[in-house]
């Protein structure tokens, strides 16, 4: 048996070192070294990447490793026990996670090495690795919860790291609060799903593929319990993975320091709700109208990130919106059945976003921490390692040819092409094919508009800042470079063309393609090619579209911003960023609001109060009442005494005289 909790048992330790070293090195004024916490967390999150390699080289073509923990949770069928379990998606889910998630610990060691709180935060990193860790290796829903909490109390600690801003508390504190909304659906739906497996419930996956794989879970196809289940756990995935309505957490967590954002977007914590709904293809395929409404969502999200990232000025507010839209081209994919695509654009995702994220924090480390593109231009020739790494990002995500965005995300938009998302009886699927199309579009117009306010147009740099602008040290620039590679060549593992060479589609088979295949739009009718037309609908998104974009973008930010004065955002771009946070606080927030300030003024102050005053009042007024009868001199107490004794002894002697004065009378 394969020890897969050395997986997680690497960081866990890199987390209990350096939390130890922050936690004695409180009182010492120098603080621990920065060397030492950046080898043990950087060597942590290494040796588990080898281990992952290790163990897919333990595991056979079609076979999976297994690791038994212990009896944990009571269920009325037997004991839920904490398990592991490695397959082909958990492969590929660690490899990018403990990869790209080395790199991004080695940029925090030249990005956050003069902060006080080096080795509080290098700890943090190792134990937001552990959690997502947990999260994949689960072998069933319970243990994925446990790392699916723990990414989000790890959001809540790395976002509001710089805790002496309270604009960062507030962020950490919205992350939080926002993604336990969508958790209470993964709850909900987890339940819901045990319930609805009857006789044969349990909440291992194996035991969930193999139900709904089978006979049992084919004749509860469309059912209201299992279509419940499919909702709520979806539900929970759009608060990890920030979609429409539970999104607004993510461009507030640029908050925290930039390595923090690039963890978050690219190896942990929104690919997170990708991945459940890939683990659960088998339930999903089953789940009815739940499909389409992830595909309705995806779409609508996709469109919502895309625009907004083109009226942002923050260059890692751009970065977070286009992560809010990418991530629904994943989730379009998902309500098309195509599980193997939304895992691949993760993959190339990854990449491209890991690349820009840390490109966007030596930029803004080089500007002394101004983030404002309306402040920066000109910065190619400043920043040549930066710019070419952001240049590779660049050209993956917005779909130029032979790009990574070029492989994954132009290959959903295919899938859409042949896909059917049906609402109400309406087939709809055309219609989110061509939005989607525009969401590519507008991808290519606000990355490029990035491109062009910081690199490409001419300098609005300050002077006293522009004397002082280099580049990153080899620590920081390294790591951006080597993934600015990788988000060129990581496209190739998928090539349609040539069944052959599509290495992750073949890799992904043995797990998702059950699933695929029962699925009403089949895949393997996108593999043939039927017709023509899927091949220059792509050529056309990718090759045309992107281009296009570009000279957009070209054409209104080539001489950088038209008023380029610092100000808030303002009209539509204002409306359209804290919308959503206005329905919010209208149709939540004020309305508990509300319900609170009746509890509290009226049925606490003066029902519940009130009570209280009054028994309070009648107990002071008999008390009162009874003082005033009483009398400090010791003869009128002695005579209301004697008054007291007769008035008891003509009482007690009255039923002996009652006979005596009946026959007097």
């Amino acid at each position: 048996m394969f020890p897969l909790w050395l997986i997680v048992a690497f960081p866990l330790l890199g987390f209990a070192a350096n939390g130890l070293v922050s936690l004695l090195s409180a009182r010492n004024a120098k603080g621990p070294s920065v060397g030492l916490s950046g080898f043990v967390a950087v060597t942590a999150c290494a040796l588990s990447f080898i281990t992952v390699i290790v163990a897919m080289g333990h595991m056979g073509p079609t076979s999976s490793l297994f690791w038994r923990g212990w009896d944990w949770l009571p269920l009325p069928n037997g004991w839920l026990s904490f398990d592991f379990a490695f397959d082909r998606l958990t492969a590929v889910m660690l490899l990018f996670i403990t990869g790209i998630g080395t790199l991004i610990h080695i940029y925090s060691i030249g990005y956050m090495g003069k902060d006080r709180g080096f080795a509080r935060f290098m700890a943090y990193l190792n134990l937001f690795m552990a959690s997502m860790i947990v999260l994949v290796l689960g072998a069933s829903l319970p243990v994925t919860f446990l790392g699916w909490e723990g990414v989000g109390l790890c959001s809540y600690l790395l976002i509001g790291f710089w805790k002496e801003e309270t604009a960062n508390c507030d962020a950490a504190r919205k992350a939080f609060v926002i993604s336990r909304i969508g958790d209470l659906g993964f709850l909900l739906g987890t339940f819901a799903l045990y319930t609805a497996m009857g006789d044969q419930a349990s909440l291992n996956y194996a035991q969930i593929a193999q139900f709904f794989g089978g006979e049992p879970g084919l004749a509860l196809a469309g059912s209201g319990l299992l279509c419940t289940a499919a909702a709520l756990l979806f539900f929970g995935c759009t608060g990890k993975s920030a979609q429409l309505p539970l999104l607004t957490w993510l461009p507030d967590a640029m908050a925290g320091p930039t390595p923090v954002s690039a963890l978050i977007h690219a190896a942990t914590m929104v690919t997170s709700g990708v991945y459940l709904c890939a683990r659960l293809c088998d339930v999903y395929v089953l789940s009815g109208w739940v499909m389409p409404t992830i595909a309705l969502i995806g779409c609508a999200t996709a469109l919502y990130g895309a625009i907004a990232g083109m009226v942002q000025w923050n260059i890692k507010k751009v970065m977070a919106y286009s992560t809010i839209s990418q991530n629904g081209f994943m989730f379009m994919a998902i309500g098309v059945g195509a599980f193997d695509v939304a895992i691949f654009h993760v993959v190339t995702h990854a990449f491209f976003k890991a690349t820009l994220f840390l490109g966007a924090g030596s930029v803004i480390t080089s500007m002394h921490h101004e983030q404002d593109m309306r402040r920066m231009g000109g910065l190619a020739k400043a920043l040549p390692i930066t710019y070419s790494a952001m240049w590779f990002g660049w050209f993956a995500i917005i779909g130029l040819p032979m790009g990574s965005g070029f492989m994954s995300k132009d290959l959903i938009i295919e899938r859409l092409f042949h896909g059917s998302v049906e609402v109400a009886g309406v087939d709809v699927g055309i219609i989110i094919f061509l939005l989607a199309l525009l969401a590519a579009l507008l991808t290519a117009v606000y990355m490029s508009r990035m491109m062009y306010l910081t690199f490409w147009s001419p300098s609005r740099v300050p002077a006293e800042t522009k004397a002082h602008l280099k580049e990153q040290p080899l620590i920081m620039s390294g790591p951006v470079l080597v993934l600015g590679f990788g988000a060129l060549a990581v496209g190739c593992v998928w090539f349609d063309l040539v069944p052959t060479l599509n290495l992750l589609g073949t890799y992904l088979a043995p797990v998702l393609g059950q699933a695929q295949s029962v699925f009403h739009a089949p895949v393997e009718v996108v593999g043939a090619h039927a017709s023509a037309a899927p091949i220059i609908l792509a050529v056309f998104g990718s090759v045309i579209l992107a281009p296009v974009g570009i000279l957009i973008a070209r054409l209104f930010y080539r001489r950088g911003p038209r008023d380029p004065e610092v100000k808030p955002l303002q009209g539509f771009a204002k409306t359209w960023i804290h919308g959503l946070d206005a329905v919010y606080d209208a149709v939540i927030v004020a309305p508990v609001r509300g319900i609170a300030w009746i509890l509290a003024r009226v049925v606490d102050q003066v029902v519940i109060g009130g009570v209280v005053r009054s028994v309070g009042s009648v107990a002071g007024f008999l008390g009162e009442g009874y003082a005033a009868i009483q009398r400090g001199r010791l003869r009128v107490s002695v005579l209301m005494s004697l008054a007291g004794a007769m008035i008891l002894i003509i009482y007690l002697m009255a039923p002996f005289f009652a006979p005596m004065l009946g026959k007097g009378a």
